[in-house]
């Protein structure tokens, strides 16, 4: 999994936000679960606006925000991190949902369609602290599994073949914890379900494996044709792992578990 960078100042268009702000602001005025609801229903419209869609497909060039794929998996949707209804941990117990984000875009992320299936409304705490609605400060003292794909945790995702082909794993050396959220996410999304996705994936990390391989055979060249064969597998690289390229971080897992330190040293530079 790769981090999506959302810049600090970045946000929507203003029209956009402004109208979400105050569905919001009704959604607050509301005087029972089911008046929200039926506000929720009757402008969902919104979260699926092109304006909204297209500002948040940019973000990460037009890649699914937990796989990395674009629509050659599935069509992708604005899924809600925080689910907005009813919320189910891991042992399918049932509790209230985020109706207060329904319209925050800060807790919308790009999912390809059959993994926004999947997830469904799953989101599990390792703590009980939950947040509430008239305290958004509260949503940083929750401590939820689910991995977001907009902080550095995305790094606690990795992958590796197996023989049925490129499989989302645990990273190395994390501690016990990061491994349970790990292994829950992949779990959660269905990360290795889609036969597709993994021979997708399989595809990019065989494509970053022979250009591992052109470089290292080029030391048995001549110097010039050596050098120019190494620059030209670095340069290949650098555009596999690139942060609009479809699949980086299998490139990156790649690279991690099969380059030389020297190799991928002059990837990252």
């Amino acid at each position: 999994m790769r981090k999506v960078v959302i810049p600090d100042k970045a946000a929507p268009p203003a029209d956009w936000l402004e109208e979400a702000a105050k569905i919001t602001v009704l959604l607050h005025a509301a005087k029972d679960d089911d008046e929200r609801k039926a506000i929720i229903e009757k402008s969902e419209k919104l979260w699926r606006d092109d304006r909204l869609r297209n500002w948040l497909l940019s973000r990460f060039n037009n890649k699914c925000w937990y796989t990395e794929a674009q629509d050659s998996v599935s069509a992708i949707h604005v899924d809600h991190y925080r689910p907005k209804g009813r919320v189910s941990d891991l042992d399918k117990n049932e509790s209230d949902g985020y109706w207060w984000l329904a319209f925050d875009w800060t807790n919308y992320r790009m999912c390809g369609q059959l993994i926004n299936v999947k997830k469904r409304d799953v989101f599990p705490f390792a703590e009980a602290q939950r947040a509430n609605p008239n305290d958004l400060t509260s949503l940083k003292l929750e401590a939820p599994i689910l991995i977001d794909p907009v902080t550095d945790d995305a790094k606690l995702i990795s992958y590796e073949m197996d023989e049925d082909g490129c499989i989302a794993v645990p990273q190395a050396g994390i501690d016990e914890f990061d491994l349970k959220r790990a292994a829950a996410t992949i779990e959660i999304l269905g990360l290795n379900r889609l036969n597709r996705l993994n021979q997708k994936r399989r595809d990019m990390w065989k494509l970053s494996a022979d250009k591992i391989v052109e470089y290292v055979s080029a030391a048995n060249e001549p110097q010039c044709l050596r050098m120019l064969r190494q620059a030209g597998a670095v340069v290949e690289l650098k555009r596999l792992t690139a942060y609009e390229t479809e699949f980086s971080s299998i490139a990156d897992a790649c690279i991690d578990k099969t380059a030389s330190p020297v190799l991928r040293a002059k990837v990252r530079s």
